[in-house]
């Protein structure tokens, strides 16, 4: 794209750079000489990620096509509102909603969802909040479904209604409830009311229902899903699976709710004014959207499962490691390998192979499944944000560390 491309157009016709363009800038250099000189200069230490998209390890990374994309979009000024509009009106073609926009993360998207249900889009009420006084101001959720994220909804000064059974939700309704409030995660797993059901009954009193799918992709399907089920607010990250920047994501649903929602947004001058996103962050995630949309899904997780093989095969024969497939219970999750070895025999705890594979060089995140929901066993590997050849690394290191105890023992 030429940089006096006509804004507009630069929207409407999509954000994605052809696939040739994508190869040539992928191919122009390693990752590790990308980012080497600002981190050395800043005496910080990148690793490989083979935990996966946590917030506390930066993400994820981005695809050439939606860097070049917020690239693009740092080169001129635009009016925010229209910027959304477009982009919004982009997104919710592309998934099938009635309306969406770009949000700073998905918990940004929950707490817009939360003065959507109680300020909605009155100037009073808005410059009142948190303050709830004469609003409803309670959210029926099931009880396993509490997470960190509940800030989100409290913070706008709601009161969170446990539940457990459809019979529950029925008597929980009354004069004060604001919304109904669903969380799709592998923390939540054992929930007795599913999200059909749930949507049901809060329709059943005319509320409207609020879903945090922050992390529920893939599979692609979901992002079509719950809107399709009607879901009247669903929010997704825009820096997990979707591939775009850290500090986007998406809030998608009823045209009704969504704009009640984007009324309370940054850079309105309202409560969540703090959870600005900018012109650069709402392109890169219609980019990265729009790049997710196009993959070839299955191809994609079949290198994940050949990244794992090749790390279970380089590991064969040593002593007293077991490798096995983590049974996976959320598809939103890649496939998992488990490394496990007689760690009394070797006198190498989990905590300690977990210690040596960061403090090496190149420093290395791996999980310990036994803190995972539901929990497993051994040295956890998740392999969809390795690059290439880093299995090889991995593997490497965990045979040298393995080889260097068994010397010992």
């Amino acid at each position: 794209m030429s940089e006096n491309y006509s804004r507009r157009n630069f929207v409407q016709a999509g954000v994605a750079l052809p696939a040739a363009a994508a190869s040539a800038a992928a191919a122009s250099a390693p990752r590790v000489f990308e980012t080497a000189s600002i981190y050395d200069r800043l005496g910080v230490r990148t690793f490989i990620n083979a935990v996966g998209t946590l917030t506390t390890m930066s993400g994820t990374l981005m695809p050439p096509e939606v860097q070049e994309a917020m690239n693009q979009a740092s080169r001129n000024f635009v009016r925010i509102h229209e910027l959304q509009e477009k982009v919004g009106a982009r997104i919710a073609e592309l998934v099938g909603a009635e309306a969406a926009f770009v949000t700073a993360g998905a918990s940004c998207g929950l707490c817009l969802s939360a003065c959507a249900v109680t300020a909605g889009d009155d100037r009073e009420k808005m410059r009142q909040l948190p303050d709830l006084t004469g609003m409803k101001d309670e959210v029926i959720m099931q009880k396993i479904h509490h997470t960190w994220y509940d800030h989100a909804f409290r913070m706008v000064g709601l009161k969170l209604v446990d539940v457990e059974t459809a019979e529950d939700i029925d008597k929980a309704v009354n004069e004060r409830t604001a919304a109904f409030a669903f969380v799709r995660s592998h923390h939540t797993l054992g929930h007795k009311v599913e999200l059909d059901e749930f949507t049901e009954i809060a329709h059943k009193h005319d509320l409207p229902v609020i879903l945090d799918a922050a992390a529920e992709i893939p599979p692609v399907e979901n992002l079509s899903k719950f809107v399709k089920m009607g879901v009247d607010m669903v929010a997704f990250s825009g820096g997990k699976n979707l591939r775009g920047p850290q500090c986007g994501g998406i809030l998608m649903g009823k045209k009704e709710w969504i704009d009640k929602a984007y009324a309370n947004a940054s850079p309105h001058n309202y409560l969540p004014r703090i959870a600005k996103v900018g012109k650069e962050e709402i392109v890169g995630v219609l980019a990265a959207l729009e790049l997710y949309l196009r993959k070839d899904h299955a191809a994609e997780r079949r290198e994940w499962y050949a990244r794992l093989h090749r790390i279970a095969s380089r590991l064969q024969g040593l002593p007293t490691v077991y490798t096995e497939f983590i049974p996976n219970n959320d598809y939103s999750h890649s496939p998992r390998l488990s490394v496990q070895w007689d760690e009394q025999k070797l006198g190498l705890s989990l905590t300690g192979m977990i210690q040596k594979l960061r403090e090496g060089n190149p420093s290395i995140e791996a999980s310990d499944m036994r803190r995972f929901n539901p929990p497993w066993k051994g040295l956890g590997l998740f392999p969809y944000l390795l690059e290439p050849g880093e299995e090889v690394i991995i593997a490497d290191r965990i045979t040298e560390i393995i080889k260097e105890r068994a010397s010992r023992a």
